[in-house]
């Protein structure tokens, strides 16, 4: 009898989101329907308009073809004795009720308050993710002070294009052989846009794809939380299932299939020189048998990626 683990499931549409954006509502360039617009002819089906330090419903946009969700970016800054700033925590707090308003002030970066901000924000229903915590120069120490976010960006568009920084996948990694839990995000903090035809710009560059019945508010957040997504920079994940311990991988054309586990030394890859890898079949036989999860990643060879959520051998 064949043992199948799906790892998300086989019904249901994708559908392509960005959940970090910023408006005129706070420090963007473009009002809530301008964004809308500009996200719709990307392809992408949902936004969550997180403007800084003000939740704020946008439920005019929300039609049949988009969702606009309602979230908030807040943060604790550390400033020097010269007022420099000196390191942060940001948290993009996503509302489970399209509804919800409320403001939040500034805050100073005490990781007392961070995790009590945090327990409140869960008691009130938020889907809660940590920002881009290198350019928040965080250290991966860092990481494990604050208790019980459910996601954390691997990508981030503002830091690694405008602001030159790598992508965040290593201290996620880090963050899971620690033994931390949480579902990897990429986005796109969008800001500002070039208007001088200048190719690299922090719009449409991080992105996350969820699996759901149906496009609407309950159903992206019910596949977040369950983590039926993948997120990327352009490479599509489009199944991924275990037979026993053979695990199935279908995509759009990749160079490389990475399945990386608690330990350096038990990782498993496909690799080729070009664009021509559509499907895998991995052995994780011996990953499995000494790893509590692994987790998959794929790059194309412009360098784009995309990563799955990694799977914990005890949600069995």
């Amino acid at each position: 009898m064949r043992n199948i683990t799906e790892l998300w499931p086989r019904e249901g549409n994708f559908y392509k989101i960005n959940l970090h954006a910023h408006t005129t509502c706070s420090d963007g360039k473009f009002t809530p329907a301008q964004l809308k617009q500009l996200y719709l002819e990307q392809g992408y089906s949902a936004v969550a308009f997180s403007d800084h330090h003000d939740c704020i419903p946008h439920p005019e946009l929300t039609d049949g073809h988009f969702v606009a969700l309602t979230a908030t970016e807040l943060d604790f800054h550390a400033y020097s004795e010269t007022g420099e700033f000196v390191r942060g925590v940001h948290l993009n707090a996503l509302a489970s009720n399209p509804a919800t308003e409320r403001s939040y002030e500034r805050f100073p970066l005490d990781y007392d308050l961070i995790n009590q901000t945090v327990e409140e924000l869960h008691r009130d229903g938020f889907f809660v993710t940590l920002n881009h915590p290198v350019w928040s120069n965080m250290s991966t120490e860092e990481l494990t002070l604050i208790r019980g976010y459910d996601a954390m960006e691997v990508f981030n568009s503002i830091a690694v294009m405008f602001n030159n920084y790598s992508d965040d996948s290593a201290f996620f990694e880090t963050f899971l052989r620690g033994g931390g839990r949480a579902l990897p995000i990429a986005a796109d903090d969008c800001h500002k846009i070039a208007e001088d035809g200048r190719p690299f710009t922090e719009y449409y560059q991080g992105f996350t794809v969820i699996k759901a019945p149906t496009l609407s508010y309950e159903s992206i957040l019910d596949a977040l939380r369950k983590g039926n997504f993948y997120s990327s920079t352009g490479p599509a994940i489009e199944n991924l299932w275990l037979d026993g311990s053979i695990l199935h991988v279908e995509c759009s054309p990749v160079c490389g299939v990475f399945v990386h586990s608690k330990y350096l030394s038990c990782k498993v890859q496909v690799v080729d020189f070009t664009d021509s890898i559509t499907r895998a079949e991995i052995d994780l036989s011996d990953m499995l048998a000494r790893s509590p999860y692994f987790w998959v990643q794929l790059r194309d060879t412009n360098g784009k990626k995309a990563w799955a959520v990694p799977y914990w051998l005890d949600q069995k």
